[in-house]
């Protein structure tokens, strides 16, 4: 990069809608924080429609959508996104496939959880999420890779949360019922010993604060937000 001038983030949004609003508020607030006021984040954002997404996945497994993310992200590239990142946590099957395809970094939701539980001292941490994201085992991964042990919540608590996930925060943003579940989740790791809780589904975070919380959670927006404005400010 010459002149100081540092390339717009891109991202890969839509997955669903109300994450992506979430997405775009923390990035600026992050930026703005880092940078002062008025200095909003330079990014380019292709929102792909969940509904058809998902109802390729369902029909044709998760190599149909990796080249449909794949595509995106690459537009994003042609665009002049200088980094690339996913706004969905479960769709990080499709990490791998765009490290490949993409010219320029992919920012990685997992490495920058990993990152986060090593800053702040955590070594048991419970991973929380969609139960296709912990079934595809890559946030996961990066965490173990990190030497960090990796936790999940009992199947009942997983499946609720599961549920709340696909049929209240995708669909209508937080409501109690999903924020009971995750307190249930949480609950349940705590009791497993768990140092803290990592909200690896982009839509989790949406039930922040939780006052009554009995371990940290970490944010796993604000996790990956933080490494994508340190990757940009890198290549200025």
């Amino acid at each position: 990069m010459t002149g100081g001038v540092s390339r717009p983030l891109g991202i890969v949004g839509g997955m669903s809608w109300h994450s992506t609003v979430h997405y775009y508020r923390t990035l600026n607030l992050l930026s703005e924080a880092r940078n002062g006021v008025h200095m909003n984040a330079d990014c380019l954002i292709a929102s792909l429609s969940f509904g058809p997404l998902l109802a390729r996945v369902e029909a044709e497994g998760t190599d149909a959508a990796r080249a449909v993310i794949a595509e995106a992200a690459l537009g994003l590239e042609r665009a002049g996104a200088g980094s690339v990142m996913l706004a969905a946590f479960t769709a990080h099957f499709a990490a791998e496939r765009l490290r490949a395809a993409l010219a320029v970094p992919f920012v990685d939701a997992g490495e920058a959880l990993a990152r986060t539980c090593r800053a702040r001292g955590f070594r048991r941490v419970g991973l929380l999420g969609t139960a296709r994201m912990t079934g595809a085992g890559h946030i996961a991964a990066s965490l173990r890779r990190a030497g960090i042990e990796v936790l999940a919540p009992p199947a009942a608590e997983a499946g609720a949360l599961d549920r709340a996930i696909a049929e209240d925060l995708t669909l209508r943003g937080a409501t109690p019922e999903a924020g009971a579940a995750l307190d249930r989740a949480v609950a349940a790791l705590a009791r497993a010993g768990a140092d803290a809780a990592a909200l690896a589904c982009t839509e989790l975070p949406l039930l922040l604060p939780r006052p009554t919380a009995p371990i940290p959670l970490i944010d796993g927006v604000e996790s990956h937000l933080d490494l994508a404005l340190s990757l940009t400010e890198t290549t200025r």
